[in-house]
Formats: C-alpha cells, structure tokens, sequence
C-alpha cells in the first residue's frame, strides 16, 4: 500500500504548538471528522515542546507561526535538536509569503492558513509521506555506507592478508630456491678446475654457471617484487635508500623529506608506497626527461601521504611511451584503491607530481571475521 495512503487511514498522534484553545479545538476537530486523530496534545513554550517531545510516539508537529513567547522557527529549532525527524506543518492565521520560504527552508514540509483548514488532512498526509520518503533515503544512505566500511574492512584485511602471504612466498624462494641455486652455483665453481683442460666441457659449465646466475638475478628481481627485503628496516629509510639509488643510477638529482626518521606501519601499507614511489621514479626516468625530482613523506596518526615530484616535461598523450607510463599509473591508481586510499597524479609542461594517501588503521582479524559473519 502506498505509504501515503497507509497515513490516511490510521490515526495521528499530533503535537499541536498553539496558544490559542480555540484554534487548537477547531484544528482538532477538523482531524477528527476525517478520521486521522487518535491523539493530540496542545504546547505554547519550548520547555512544553521539548517535554511532550522527550515522551514521544508523535507523527507530526503542527505549529502556529507566531506565539506571544514562542514561533514556528523555534519549534523548527526544538524539533531539530530533539533528533526526532517529524513531519512539520506551520498552521497561521497569518504568514508573509518570505516568511513561509524561509519557514520551508529551515525544515518545514508545508504551510497554510487557519481559515483554510480543509486543506490540512491533504497538507499532513504529503508532509508524511515527504517525512517518510527523507527516513528511507536515510537508511539507504546508512545501509550503503556501513556496506561501505565492510567492503573497506575485507579489502583492507585481505590486502594484509596477501601482503604476508607475499612475503612468507619471498622467504620460502629465498629459502628453497635461492639455497638450490646456491649450491648449484658452488658445485659449478668446484668444477671449473676439474674440466679446465677440456674446452668443450669447460664451455659446457660456463654456460650453466651463467644461466645459474641468471636464475639467481630473476629469482632476486621476483622477491623483491613479492615483499622487498629493505622494507624489514622500515619505510622511511627504505625510500630513503630508493631515492638515493635512483639518484645515483639515473643522474637525477633526487631529494627526500620525511616528518619521521623511523615509524612502524601496517606491512600492506608500506609495501604499496614503496612500490608506488619505485613505479612513479621509473616512469620519471623513462619519460620526463626531467634534472631532479624529489619524494616527500608525511605520516599522521591516521594517514599516510606520499609526493613524488620531477621538473621534467610531463606526460605527453601523443608521446608513444606514454601508453606504457599510463599501465603504471593505472596500477599505482589500484594500489591505492585497493587499501582504501587515494592516488592523484597532475602533469604539465612543467613536471610531474604524484601523490598517495593511504588510511594507515590496519585491519583486525576479529573485525574482518565479524563483518565476514554479518548479514548479507
């Protein structure tokens, strides 16, 4: 049934604000012959309002614009510092057309005057259904932000939780694989003297000594990209150490400032910022032709920001590389997204400058595991 006409057909419990009985008793009786009175009470002050409203079961305030001690903008100011959101009708004998705007600004849904009271049972039942209509967007608005943070929270928790996964698929390579190849590489290096006076087979261990090598550098290369080892010592030295590296490879003079020399954060966290930082330098060098750069970190107790800057010509759209620069952005973009951040990135003829913000309140595994027993 439409919820319009649901109110229509139930009785209303009414708080009247009006200091005249008459009125009050006319007002009344004009709800009671169209059937939509159950209950009503009569308030002249705002200590009477704030009473019968701290009672409350009320539907709907009817007020008087003007009282001798009292107007229909204080009972908008009652009703909105009780929490309660009623349906607010301004009911006067006399009401300026500026007046009733301004009324209906504040909050009231609708105004008329008391010689046209046969307009009120029609004026009440839209101002209910308005009301109604404002507290279902209301807990849609709720509903969809609290599925929000639950998203946020599972995103957030299995983000930690790969970023261990990472980095226990790291030990186990360095461990496993890398152990293997080490002792590989000892038993070729054992070798070399044994078949040192046959070319053929000497060329034969060269050659697997250098695809050993080989190995070991891919082996390195993916777990770094898995949990690199430097972030073990944290994150502010680890940029640090990138900045200077990067520097010293590249010949671009590469700045870092940080408000922390040493800070503990959620492992997800700082591995996504060092890995934004390694992807925003690489495409300064492959693509700004920048002199210098420069990586900044600030962290608060709730947020983690990073800038990385360059004074080179910025990203060109017509440049060829640039479709590869923009594969880089858009994972740098996901990073962020995924842990419940933002990435901007601002380019101009100027330069370069990227910039991460990631939440640094790392995911609990109770609260994952509640969201994850919730409701659907």
């Amino acid at each position: 049934m439409d919820k319009a006409k649901e109110t229509s057909h139930r009785a209303l419990r009414v708080l009247v604000v009006e200091d005249s009985e008459i009125d009050y008793n006319f007002l009344v009786a004009t709800l009671a012959r169209a059937h939509a009175l159950g209950d009503a009470c009569r308030v002249e002050t705002r200590e009477q309002m704030q009473a019968a409203l701290a009672e409350g079961g009320w539907d709907i305030v009817v007020s008087d614009h003007n009282l001798p001690n009292f107007s229909s903008f204080g009972a908008l100011d009652t009703l909105r510092e009780s929490g309660l959101d009623l349906p607010f009708v301004i009911v006067s004998g006399q009401i300026g057309e500026e007046s009733a705007v301004e009324a209906m600004r504040a909050g009231a849904d609708d105004y008329l005057l008391k010689d046209r009271l046969a307009r009120l049972v029609p004026a009440i039942e839209a101002a209910m259904a308005r009301a109604a209509a404002r507290r279902e967007a209301r807990d849609s608005a709720r509903a969809l932000a609290e599925s929000e943070r639950k998203l946020s929270s599972m995103t957030a928790h299995m983000a930690h939780l790969a970023e261990r996964e990472r980095a226990a698929m790291a030990r186990d390579l360095h461990d496993e694989v890398g152990g293997s190849l080490a002792a590989l590489n000892f038993q070729l290096a054992a070798l070399r003297p044994r078949v040192a006076a046959d070319p053929e087979s000497a060329i034969i261990v060269e050659h697997m000594a250098s695809q050993v090598d080989s190995a070991i550098g891919s082996l390195q290369r993916m777990m770094s990209q898995l949990h690199p080892t430097i972030l073990d010592d944290g994150l502010v030295p680890a940029l640090e150490w990138q900045a200077r590296e990067f520097s010293r490879r590249t010949g671009i003079a590469t700045s870092f400032r940080s408000n922390h020399e040493d800070i503990s954060l959620p492992p997800a966290v700082a591995n996504a910022a060092y890995h934004v930082c390694q992807e925003a330098l690489t495409n300064v060098m492959k693509h700004s032709r920048a002199t210098s750069a420069h990586v900044e970190l600030f962290i608060d107790a709730d947020n983690l920001t990073l800038e990385i800057g360059d004074n080179g010509q910025g990203v060109q759209p017509d440049q060829p590389s640039s479709h590869h620069a923009h594969f880089g952005i858009v994972g740098m973009r996901e990073r962020a997204r995924h842990l419940g951040g933002w990435f901007e990135l601002s380019t101009s003829p100027g330069g370069t400058c990227v910039m991460l913000s990631l939440p640094l309140g790392e995911p609990g595994a109770g609260d994952a595991a509640a969201d994850m027993a919730g409701e659907p």
